[in-house]
């Protein structure tokens, strides 16, 4: 941005530090997605295989 005295003393650092805040603030949440979208899908693929080991061992 350029430097054009638009801001007050202090207000351009207390806005660089506000949008740290929301930049950190969204990787959190989309980690936090992501790691619940691994754990579901851990989940799902042991029920698979559960199952299927089952079906086998019902099989015979």
């Amino acid at each position: 941005m350029a430097d054009d005295g638009w801001y007050e003393d202090g207000d351009e650092a207390r806005e660089t530090a506000r949008a740290k805040r929301v930049a950190w603030t969204g990787v959190a949440v989309v980690t936090g997605l992501f790691g619940a979208v691994m754990i579901a899908e851990a989940a799902v693929a042991l029920t698979v295989a559960l199952a299927l080991a089952y079906a086998m061992a019902v099989m015979d």
